[in-house]
């Protein structure tokens, strides 16, 4: 994996997002530099999936503004106006930004290899060949290169959340995202899921996480980010933000997940 050089990778400018009379963002702004880590902590509800489905245009924005690698997300500007993008241009798009859901979402039918390397095939038009040889080098990575032709149905819930990880880094993506990977897998499995994300943090990945793991947080995690109820209450590095917390909305989570 390649290591990303300084400067900004991510960046929400006022972003708001409403579903039918609530509003779910509410003016998020923020900016998340090449290789940087960001684990998203909140209490249910409080808007944090929806931000990364925003930031992956799975969910298009009312107001405001999102950059990936200084291009907006799901919109181009021509003449100074924004014009929403094609599909076919915002598939382009989202194959850069990996996303890694609480499901793991794999294709029942195909084997782990091959939900490895059916999105390269068909949507990065690689040569089969050659999308083989890089699946079995992301399934290596994971940790699953003795389970290439496995079907999911033969996986555990860790090693399935692996291959949907290998399944997005396969595509070469500039940033991952992950929306509480581990809160579906048995307690005992959520190690070797963490595991893989730490290793993709040392290769200079940039990573936004959602996540109730603190553990992951105070080891991995370059900023930790308090989102409730649309906006981001807090924010900081670990050690900051776990030590000594500024805001009472912050100590009162804090209080009931440590």
């Amino acid at each position: 994996m390649q290591s990303y050089e300084t400067g900004t990778m991510i960046r929400c400018e006022d972003v708001h997002k409403r579903f039918g009379r609530t509003e779910v963002l509410r003016g998020i702004t923020c900016d998340i530099a090449k290789g940087e880590v960001v684990v998203v902590a909140g209490p249910s509800g409080s808007g944090k999936s929806t931000l990364l489905r925003c930031i992956n245009h799975l969910e298009r924005v009312d107001k405001g503004r999102i950059y990936v690698d200084g291009q907006p997300v799901g919109y181009r500007e021509v003449n100074g106006k924004f014009v929403e993008k094609s599909e076919r241009e915002v598939a382009r798009m989202r194959a850069a930004i990996g996303m890694v859901f609480q499901r793991f979402n794999l294709f029942p039918q195909l084997t782990a290899l091959g939900n490895v390397t059916d999105a390269p095939i068909h949507v990065r038009k690689i040569g089969r060949s050659q999308a083989m040889e890089a699946g079995r080098a992301m399934l290596q990575k994971v940790g699953l290169g003795d389970k290439i032709d496995s079907y999911p149905g033969q996986l555990s819930g860790g090693q399935q959340q692996r291959v949907a990880i290998a399944r997005a880094l396969a595509m070469e993506p500039k940033v991952m995202l992950f929306d509480e990977p581990t809160s579906a897998l048995d307690p005992e499995l959520v190690g070797e899921v963490l595991e893989v994300m730490k290793s993709l943090a040392r290769d200079g990945m940039t990573m936004i996480v959602v996540t109730h793991e603190m553990g992951f947080a105070r080891e991995v995690a370059d900023r930790v980010m308090l989102i409730d109820e649309g906006i981001i209450v807090e924010e900081g590095p670990p050690e900051e933000f776990f030590n000594n917390p500024s805001h009472d909305r912050t100590k009162l989570f804090l209080s009931k997940i440590l």
